[in-house]
């Protein structure tokens, strides 16, 4: 592995928040690494920071366009700052894959209001009282008996630090089909059964947060829920209800397990249906 050089090492050592947060969200823009990374710094300074860390070759930005046409400068870790990253970590795994998130188009729009939920749970929760899992750590895949490989990535995975417990987030804009939500949903049920995959795959609270809010969307989420047989752990709420909702349950929580979580966390949140 490419060694960092010492500027690289002091400044990752310096601004270690910034390249953890791009780590977990791949890809952002200069207001939502900003806000994650220098929380309570004034714009200006975000920005010098900012800038220091990209002279240093530790991020780097994308130029692209949103769907409305605008220009958007994102941000993402170079090379070097996934390895600056995967040691501030201590998780190898980071150097894998930086560069996958997509930069345009659908799935792009869908990654920023990801991004901003996060931003939200974040500062609602505090950064303290949660953990934000990594690309690879929420990705499920497990080999059938058919010899086929099946998988599901959340949106987000939320685990509580004090409690032993654990949130999936769907973020759904109304763009999958419902047969996709099926299918998501019974994949979601498969991994339940998988031995080696992680507890929270099996035992988490899966909220789909909507936006716009629609209630026929929501039942119709709910439904196929049920069939799946995940009608106990399947919540839906309304995206700007979200950081509300979940900040009482993981309260609950928190009162329910007065102590640390020895692992990634295991049991389903209380949360109610808001629709």
């Amino acid at each position: 592995m490419t060694d960092l050089t010492v500027r690289q090492a002091v400044q990752a050592d310096r601004d270690s928040e910034v390249l953890v947060w791009l780590a977990r969200l791949q890809l952002a823009t200069s207001g939502q690494i900003s806000a994650l990374g220098w929380p309570g710094h004034g714009d200006e300074r975000k920005k010098r920071r900012l800038r220091r860390v990209r002279e240093a070759g530790l991020l780097e930005f994308v130029r692209t366009r949103r769907r409305t046409g605008h220009r958007l400068s994102l941000y993402r870790l170079t090379p070097m700052g996934a390895i600056a990253a995967a040691r501030l970590l201590g998780d190898d795994q980071v150097t894998h894959g930086v560069r996958l998130a997509a930069t345009e188009g659908i799935h792009l729009e869908h990654r920023l209001q990801v991004n901003d939920t996060v931003l939200r749970l974040v500062d609602c929760l505090g950064r303290d009282a949660v953990e934000v899992l990594l690309p690879h750590q929420r990705r499920l895949r497990w080999l059938t008996s058919s010899g086929a490989w099946h998988e599901v990535t959340p949106d987000v995975v939320l685990v509580c630090r004090k409690a032993e417990a654990a949130l999936v987030i769907e973020y759904d804009r109304g763009l999958r089909s419902v047969d996709g939500v099926s299918m998501q949903l019974q994949r979601y049920r498969e991994a339940a059964d998988q031995p080696d995959l992680p507890k929270w795959a099996g035992r988490s609270s899966i909220a789909y947060a909507l936006h716009p809010p629609s209630p026929a969307r929501a039942s119709a989420i709910l439904q196929a829920a049920a069939a799946a047989g995940l009608e106990s752990r399947v919540v839906v709420v309304a995206a700007q209800d979200l950081a509300v909702v979940v900040a009482d349950a993981f309260a609950k929580a928190n009162a329910a397990f007065p102590r640390p979580a020895p692992d990634s966390g295991s049991e389903s949140l209380p949360l109610e249906t808001d629709f």
